[in-house]
């Protein structure tokens, strides 16, 4: 079996997208005993490097254009896509499976590769929906509506989605149905180690109910929902651990400096300290529904902690682990919502739900190694 592996990051890069294909190369070279081929752009990410090696025979191709100015970035993000395609297209497989990034190389896979080769969509973020939900173009843009017509015009032979709820969104886009695989993002297939009690961050204090949010605060997410969440459990015997980078984080840093019981820690937080985080914050603008799923709800319920959504119910999100979360809404209402959710939530509640990760992050490692599974198989 030859798999070939289309996106634009790769290891050693730290982009969540490389490590995911990364990861899906690694099983279907051990288990399946496939052979991995990975085209991805040879791009220098200084600072975001990450200890992993890349998986697979792997494939870099240099980009035309510099990214030093906002022409040479909008030049790349039309051209890699189709240097990525016009390249996989050629080499043998016997599935090629296109992600999302960039952001155009789904449209390209619907038009080259219709007809030439058999491939999958991998579905980690929806384009061009994504520049309408980053209001960059409007949904009325002729341009847009172009190229949404361009990417589903030709449907792939296999789709793989993050959840169910994506995978219906996208299905009606096409004119016949796709088979769906659901492979749902930062689910680690490793067993949890035991980590003795001395590594405790120094911010753990167990007499108090431990609020946390890690990670990317972009454009997807909604900062006023965090510090919303800052701002009610300062007002209570809480403690909000806080570690996050991109658009917003800045914003969101200098106003939780204003709360005693803010604990900010830079650089991330170690994955093994993630667990003595008691609840969890995950957000999505509505507007990002299904075109994009966050993948720390995963990870926050892969370590047994409970999350508090804010977003869209449709998002899978919601509806993967509403069994271990509670839902804000994003709206009028949400801050009142919030001040509700503060002011009743207790210990016993938040282990209720905790106790119920366990099942479903079962359910989430046997739903990841089944699609590999079939890959394999393919």
């Amino acid at each position: 079996m030859k798999i070939t592996i289309v996106l634009r990051h790769y290891p050693p890069s730290k982009n969540i997208n490389g490590v995911l294909a990364n990861q899906m190369a690694q099983y279907l070279i051990k288990d399946s005993n496939a052979e991995v081929t990975v085209f991805c752009m040879d791009i220098s990410e200084k600072g975001n490097l990450s200890t992993i090696d890349p998986t697979g025979n792997v494939i870099r191709i240099k980009q035309k254009f510099s990214n030093s100015n906002k022409f040479g970035k909008l030049f790349n993000m039309l051209c890699d896509g189709y240097m990525l395609i016009k390249r996989s297209r050629k080499h043998p497989s016997d599935l090629v499976i296109c992600t999302s990034s960039p952001p155009l190389l789904p449209l390209w896979a619907s038009m080259l590769l219709n007809g030439k080769k058999k491939w999958a969509f991998w579905s980690l973020d929806l384009f061009p929906e994504g520049f309408v939900s980053a209001d960059t173009i409007k949904e009325s843009n002729w341009i847009y509506r172009f190229l949404l017509k361009k990417t589903y015009k030709n449907p792939p032979d296999l789709l793989i989605a993050l959840g169910n709820e994506q995978a219906k969104h996208i299905q009606k886009h096409y004119k016949k149905p796709v088979p769906v695989m659901i492979l749902p993002a930062g689910v680690t297939l490793e067993e949890e180690q035991d980590i003795p009690d001395e590594s405790k961050p120094d911010w753990y204090n167990p007499a108090k109910i431990t609020l946390g949010y890690f990670g990317n605060a972009g454009q997807a997410h909604n900062p006023e929902f965090i510090k919303e969440m800052i701002r009610v459990s300062g007002e209570h015997e809480f403690r909000f651990i806080l570690s996050v980078y991109g658009i917003n984080a800045e914003e969101i840093k200098t106003f939780s400096r204003n709360f005693e019981h803010v604990v900010i820690v830079e650089n991330g937080i170690a994955q093994e300290h993630l667990k003595y985080i008691d609840v969890h914050l995950v957000t999505l603008r509505t507007s990002w529904t299904h075109a994009a799923v966050p993948s720390k709800a995963v990870t926050a319920i892969s370590t047994g902690r409970p999350i508090v959504f804010c977003g869209s119910e449709k998002s899978d999100n919601w509806q993967m682990f509403k069994d271990a979360a509670w839902f804000i809404p994003e709206n009028k209402n949400m801050k009142n919502e919030i001040a509700r959710l503060l002011n009743g939530i207790n210990r016993e509640q938040i282990e209720s739900k905790a106790a119920l990760t366990k099942d479903i992050v079962t359910g989430l490692k046997q739903q990841v190694l089944n699609t590999y599974t079939q890959l394999g198989k393919l």
